[in-house]
């Protein structure tokens, strides 16, 4: 009732207004609104070309205005166009609220205007609105756009919101072909799709689905735009990749979360496209593996030992429906080779150790990475539970350092390091240094040691095995099984604790025989290898020299068929690793030489003019397959002792002179005392010749 009064009022007013006319438009809440302010049914006048206006209430609140022709103006979500050609403009209102509507006044600045009364139109289907993703090269993409069945008879616009100015690109009253740009099919039911062929990078933005509807006059009509389209359009991208002759490369490529489930490919040049037919495990084809990452919509590409043959324009990609979507990799392999082989690296349990890596100077934009090979030889970046003991730092231009804290068992294994490139859609790593890194313990003769094994839960209830040397190969020696715990093993206990995952043998009363490296397995799954370096006890030799002379340091062998190593450090591995100075395969070094005395069962080291620097601690080592022994030695090089020498010369030299001076006064002592008696003898001799004259 209350309805039909308001309407009643409505109508009477638009009666008694005479020249003035009242148009009634509907929008939908959240969605768009077009229509035209007509300059009565008048025939065409100059009036036309004055100014326009659009405002609320008669007081013309928020007002929009012109007074040019064939241009829209904007007023934030309000635009107004005026063709000068017409008898109307067009008014085009964004994102309606409930607070826009109301009554207002549209017309031009002098002779005419008229009422609008903005209508709030309920339906369920009002104000939608989506985001879509298209492709570069994609062959169509269809939206559909609902609406309400009081509308299946109405005509349906697809309209384009660009910059400047709002355009229709399609109607359902035009005459189409499914080979058009843009074609649009009407269910006159609930819907209506458009589809939109060869996808480029200008057919982004935002477009309207909408109706047409008839207004309270006879003259008008205008559209209620019921949904919002925001299409935005990704291209394949190229990408610059560089990788190094005889090293490896790792690329991450990105796509859309929407296609994790989509098969990916990688393509070089124009051959046949390799599909990842399996998700979440390494699949590899030739030289190249591939890892489809469902979780995080990802494909993941390794390509180790490069050649020039690498050197080519790779597709990573997805497939989806009727389109591929890709980013091209342009990769180059580089001839160098000043990137060291694989150097070995040694680090003993529950200290740290320092990885130092290079890349090219080069690089622009690069990060520094390290990873670490798995079972399938393909370098994984380290997990993140792991990363808080990897620490970076900065060398000279070109070199950085990883230090790796705490080291365990577990950190066994082969590492790359290298620079890492980000791209938008493509991550990059070029691998230019190999290290092999083997966790070791330290045994002192006669103490004991403990090697932990950890294995899978899986494997609870099965034999574990600890070997010296890699299990059920025939050259390994078995140590102990889990089963024989009951076993008495003179110097050998063993712990199977299957709450914790954890196999753990005892070796006690070490000698050096038990050096070497030992294989922890369940089955066929091997735990790395951990190696156990034997310090010889009661052998520690220090030895004194002087600055510029020489020293010659005797060292035992206690094992027959080894190579000698004299190195310096303070830990074995680090010796061993940084610190060789001569050994059986390099005799001479400088001011160090080795020499081989085997009747004796000795090799001497002879380091020649001496150096306070010198000083420090030393090991010989004997090596066989990898097993160490040592013998701990400490060399103290100090000045030569001269001043207690100098002063028994000095005293030595004022004796003799004291001597010197009391034989002078004992000799002029005695001849002026014989002197005196000459003279007496002489005077006594005068007195006698004269009385007896």
């Amino acid at each position: 009732m209350k309805a039909a009064i308001i309407l009643f009022i409505f109508i009477t007013l638009c009666l008694i207004s005479g020249q003035v006319l009242c148009v009634r438009v509907f929008g939908c809440t959240g969605g768009s609104l077009m229509f035209e302010c007509m300059i009565s049914n008048q025939r065409k006048t100059d009036d036309q070309h004055k100014g326009k206006y659009f405002c609320r209430d008669r007081g013309c609140k928020m007002a929009i205005s012109t007074d040019v022709q064939r241009r829209w103006v904007y007023n934030g979500r309000f635009a107004l166009y005026d063709d000068e050609n017409s008898r109307f403009f067009t008014v085009f209102i964004r994102n309606l609220s409930r607070e826009d509507y109301g009554e207002y006044t549209c017309g031009n600045n002098q002779t005419w205007s008229h009422i609008v009364t903005l209508v709030e139109s309920k339906g369920s289907r009002c104000g939608k609105s989506v985001i879509r993703d298209g492709y570069l090269g994609q062959k169509t993409i269809t939206f559909r756009c609902e609406y309400d069945e009081k509308f299946k008879t109405h005509t349906k616009v697809f309209y384009r919101l660009n910059e400047d100015p709002v355009h229709v690109l399609k109607s359902s009253r035009s005459s189409q072909s499914s080979e058009e740009k843009f074609s649009l099919s009407d269910s006159h039911n609930d819907h209506f799709t458009v589809t939109i062929r060869d996808i480029s990078a200008a057919d982004g933005g935002v477009y309207l689905c909408g109706v047409e509807r008839d207004g309270s006059h006879q003259s008008s009509t205008h559209i209620t735009f019921i949904k919002e389209i925001q299409l935005n359009v990704s291209g394949q991208t190229s990408v610059q990749v560089q990788a190094y002759f005889s090293k490896s490369v790792f690329i991450t490529c990105k796509f859309p979360q929407k296609f994790k489930g989509n098969k990916k490919f990688i393509q070089k040049d124009s051959s046949q496209k390799i599909f990842v037919e399996e998700q979440n495990q390494w699949v590899h084809h030739d030289k190249v593996h591939m890892y489809d990452d469902s979780s995080e919509g990802r494909l993941k590409v390794f390509i180790s030992d490069l050649t020039a043959a690498d050197e080519a324009t790779y597709r990573c990609g997805v497939n989806i429906p009727d389109h591929d979507l890709f980013t091209e990799i342009k990769l180059t392999v580089n001839q160098v080779d000043h990137f060291p082989a694989l150097s070995k690296a040694f680090a003993i349990i529950g200290e740290s150790v320092k990885l130092t890596c290079s890349f090219p100077e080069k690089h622009d934009e690069t990060f520094t990475h390290i990873c670490k090979e798995n079972k399938e030889k393909i370098c994984e970046s380290i997990s993140s539970s792991e990363k808080k003991r990897f620490e970076f730092s900065a060398g000279p231009a070109g070199v950085f350092t990883v230090s790796i804290s705490n080291v365990s068992v577990r950190d066994a294994g082969v590492y790359w390091c290298g620079a890492e490139t980000r791209d938008t859609h493509l991550t990059s790593v070029s691998l230019t240094n190999q290290h092999q890194l083997t966790p070791t313990m330290v045994g002192r003769e006669g103490d004991s040691s403990e090697i932990k094994c950890r294995y899978d839960e899986n494997h609870s209830t099965e034999i574990k095995h600890l070997c010296k040397g890699k299990c059920f190969t025939k050259d390994a020696q078995n140590i102990i099984q889990s089963d024989e715990a009951h076993v008495n093993k003179t110097k050998i206990s063993v712990k199977d604790e299957t709450e914790l995952n954890l196999f753990t043998v005892t070796l006690s009363d070490l000698t050096a025989e038990d050096a070497g490296i030992y294989w922890c397995a369940v089955k066929e799954a091997f735990n790395l290898p951990i190696e156990l370096m034997i310090v010889l006890k009661d052998a520690l030799f220090t030895h004194e020299a002087s600055v510029g002379g020489s020293v010659s340091i005797s060292c035992k062998n206690v094992r027959t068929q080894t190579q000698r190593l004299f190195c310096r450090g303070d830990q074995p591995n680090i010796c061993v690793r940084d610190g060789v100075r001569v050994s059986s395969n390099t005799r001479t070094n400088g001011r160090f030489s080795l020499t081989d005395e085997t009747s004796a069962g000795v090799f001497t080291v002879n380091i020649s003019n001496l150096t306070e620097e010198d000083s420090g601690k030393y090991w010989c080592a004997e090596e066989t397959s990898g097993s160490f022994v040592f013998t701990e030695v400490h060399l103290h090089v100090t000045q030569e002792t001269t001043t207690s020498q100098d002063e028994g010369k000095s005293e030595t030299t004022s004796q003799h002179k004291e001597k010197s001076v009391s034989s002078v006064i004992v000799a002029v002592s005695v001849g002026l005392i014989l002197l005196a008696v000459c003279l007496v003898l002489m005077l006594l001799k005068i007195k006698y010749s004269c009385k007896h004259g």
